[in-house]
């Protein structure tokens, strides 16, 4: 069986955009809101010259551009918040090299977490890979880097329904049926067309068809219009999580893509994290609180009406 995850009600914060228009934009105020970050995004692959290399995004994870961050981000581990790698996503080449040459890239990757202390790696495979692939990448991880070494995987909503990912070309279902025991939780992608918070249809697909404990199914969003297609208003994601939290008392969190320009308010970015913390902590006040007002409106309404129209407010 999966292990039991240390953390419910997760909220997760994608960390890829460390500069924008000349500014550093600190991870740090996320500390008291988020359970975890995860700092993208890792890539293998060789040079002109041949020359093996690992980047976080445009150069190396030791270039002095990111000084800064990693002082903030062990700050964050002081604290608590454990803090994540993620390999992959739309540049492809990472998961092909390690295929090819699993010993050498493997170390870079393996290095790259022990100088910085990473918490876990979130593997984000967007481009044609094996399932044995994954799994000798997933085994070596957990073998040398231990049992609290957190390991997700990214793929999009409709690849955990069942069938081959579009991407990956990987079955999710077989991959957790047969090593979900290594696995921590999925990091899934409800937008671009292949799910969407904007209810809960496409989470309770992936729960009952996959099947997945919702403990390991995080719903991952988009934070900002810009950041892709398939944006939804925050206010109806919130609602989809209250109901998501009614329904799974182990739901596993939120995911956003990404931290930099996070709504409601992009010059603070960290308010996305706070909304998602207090939409799952005040849950049951939230709903108590409708209920209570459609009680009201409707004073001489049998109670048989009365929760149908809680019903209705909440959803």
């Amino acid at each position: 069986m999966p292990p039991a995850p240390s953390t419910l009600n997760r909220v997760v914060a994608y960390y890829q955009t460390q500069y924008h228009g000349g500014k550093y934009y600190s991870p740090t105020p996320l500390t008291p809101v988020v359970t975890h970050l995860i700092v993208a995004a890792f890539h293998l692959f060789a040079d002109k010259d041949g020359n093996k290399l690992i980047h976080l995004n445009d150069v190396s994870p030791e270039d002095s551009t990111f000084t800064q961050m990693w002082a903030d981000v062990a700050q964050m581990q002081e604290s608590g918040v454990k803090v994540m790698g993620m390999l992959g996503g739309a540049a492809a080449g990472s998961y092909a090299n390690l295929a090819s040459d699993f010993d050498d890239y493997y170390q870079l990757l393996s290095t790259c977490i022990t100088n910085h202390g990473l918490d876990g790696f979130d593997l984000d495979i967007e481009e044609p890979d094996s399932l044995a692939n994954i799994v000798k990448l997933i085994q070596k991880l957990r073998s040398d880097f231990g049992e609290d070494f957190i390991i997700t995987l990214a793929p999009v909503a409709s690849a955990l329904k069942g069938g081959k990912d579009p991407f990956s070309g990987i079955t999710y279902s077989d991959l957790e049926k047969n090593y979900g025991d290594s696995i921590d939780w999925y990091n899934t992608q409800f937008y671009s067309g292949f799910g969407s918070m904007k209810d809960t249809t496409d989470y309770d697909a992936i729960v009952t068809g996959c099947p997945l404990d919702p403990s390991r199914l995080v719903a991952g969003i988009l934070t900002n219009k810009d950041n892709g297609n398939g944006w939804v208003e925050l206010d109806t994601v919130k609602s989809t999580v209250q109901q998501l939290l009614q329904q799974y008392s182990r739901f596993g969190g939120i995911a956003g893509w990404e931290y930099f320009n996070s709504e409601p308010d992009p010059n603070k970015p960290w308010t996305w994290a706070t909304v998602m913390k207090v939409a799952m902590v005040n849950w049951k006040e939230v709903l108590a609180l409708k209920s209570s007002d459609a009680t009201s409106e409707s004073s001489t309404t049998q109670s048989v009406t009365d929760v149908s129209d809680a019903q209705h407010h909440f959803n």
